[in-house]
């Protein structure tokens, strides 16, 4: 931590600087003064008693007496000032005071740090070394299971277990979490939605049936809720009612706040689902747009699948041209905020090409594991026009999203982005900020 140990040592020194400036002082000079001052009054009186006797006021016998008794009284104070430390003395206990204080405050803000502090956050090897491994990580979620089996009437516990189910990939063993929550706690918009997803997942990502009947009561619960609108939108969209999935997005369109990156994503997928009512068949990438705006607009849709590269119930084969065009690296955790990665994150890679932020591919999987090998191609589009082929440079760009979105929030994990061309393998990304 070179930041953190400059900031200290600065502060060290201004606190050093203030406290030794009046104890190194020269007072040398002091004493000079002093001595000139005394002189200075008894002359004073001295030229008055002269006054006097020259305006007939005092005797020549009583002038004497005077001029003598401040010659002594002046004596006496001349003595008691030489017989005081001197100069260099002073200097000297000034000099011991300036060592002591060197000596006795670092030490003393070293032993506070160690007592008080948390020194092992400045050693990155025992971050590094803290952090759960895969299996320990596994532990947690068996060991959670087991309190909610032995304490069954917690729903907020149930759901936890769901996300963390959902975040190993068990997604059977999740809908089977939420569920208990849903039974425990009530029927929740959030919590069925949730559910709704776990259930599309485990049944080869699709969401006609019993995910979009669960989807239907988030609804009626909350008319605009995104993650119901997408999850209802894309069950359409697998039945063919194209009408019905239109004014669905429509619907969620309304709802996001405006800049969002979620309204190009959910324009993109309305005008692909047009193309498709239009011309009777589907075009490049037209399932895995509207599926990508789903698991986006509507906050970790099943759309997007484990693996975030298409809807449930349709993802295109990938072309030749589009393997040929594919990019490929890892993503990496800092060791610094492994604590702030919790299970049911997930982890978004995206593709976006020079001067504009609408994303030319997007990967949706779920974090935990690190570092995370990803891969990037054009069955990843957001739109049919736009390609990660096409592009002869991107910018790569990962984060962790806590709430499941792909819409940045406060605490998010992000990563500097990287620069590559198609047919990179070798990139990385590391992610080593926390959203503001």
């Amino acid at each position: 931590m070179p930041v953190f140990w400059a900031v200290a040592l600065a502060l060290l020194a201004l606190t050093l600087g203030t406290l030794l400036w009046p104890l190194l002082r020269r007072t040398t000079a002091e004493a000079p003064s002093e001595e000139a001052a005394r002189v200075a009054v008894y002359r004073d009186q001295k030229r008055q008693l002269d006054d006097d006797l020259a305006a007939g006021v005092l005797s020549s016998a009583d002038h004497a007496a005077g001029v003598d008794e401040l010659a002594r009284r002046l004596g006496l104070e001349m003595d008691t000032a030489g017989r005081e430390a001197p100069a260099p003395a002073r200097e000297r206990l000034g000099l011991v005071a300036a060592l002591c204080v060197v000596a006795i405050i670092p030490a003393g803000a070293i032993v506070l740090y160690l007592t008080l502090g948390t020194p092992d956050a400045l050693r990155p090897q025992a971050s590094a070394a803290a952090r759960p491994s895969d299996r320990e990580i596994v532990a947690m979620v068996e060991s959670l299971a087991a309190k909610m089996r032995a304490n069954p009437e917690d729903p907020r516990g149930w759901r936890l277990l769901g996300r963390s189910y959902a975040a190993l990939g068990r997604y059977e063993e999740s809908s089977t979490a939420y569920a208990q929550a849903v039974q425990r706690g009530g029927e929740d918009p959030d919590v069925l939605t949730d559910w709704a997803e776990a259930m599309a997942l485990a049944r080869n990502r699709r969401v006609s049936g019993e995910p979009e009947r669960l989807a239907a009561r988030a609804l009626a619960l909350q008319p605009e809720h995104p993650k119901a609108l997408a999850l209802l939108a894309t069950a359409a969209f697998e039945r063919r009612d194209f009408d019905a999935s239109i004014a669905l997005w429509q619907r969620l369109l309304a709802t996001l706040p405006p800049g969002s990156e979620d309204i190009a994503q959910t324009q993109a997928a309305i005008a692909q689902i047009e193309q498709i009512r239009a011309t009777g068949s589907a075009g490049p990438g037209a399932a895995s747009s509207a599926g990508r705006a789903a698991a986006s607009a509507g906050s970790a849709s099943p759309a997007s699948g484990a693996a975030g590269t298409g809807t449930p119930s349709a993802t295109p084969p990938r072309s030749a041209a589009s393997q040929g065009a594919t990019i490929a690296g890892r993503v990496e955790l800092a060791p610094a905020l492994a604590a702030r990665a919790t299970p049911g994150d997930t982890l978004y890679v995206f593709a976006r090409g020079s001067g504009s932020r609408m994303p030319l591919a997007v990967l949706r999987v779920p974090a935990g594991t690190w570092p995370h090998a990803f891969t990037l191609d054009d069955s990843m589009s957001m739109t049919g026009g736009a390609k990660l082929s096409d592009a002869s440079s991107v910018t790569i760009e990962a984060r962790v999203s806590h709430s499941g979105d792909a819409t940045p929030h406060p605490g998010d994990l992000v990563g500097t982005g990287v620069t590559a061309t198609p047919g990179a393998r070798d990139v990385r990304i590391v992610l080593d900020r926390v959203q503001p």
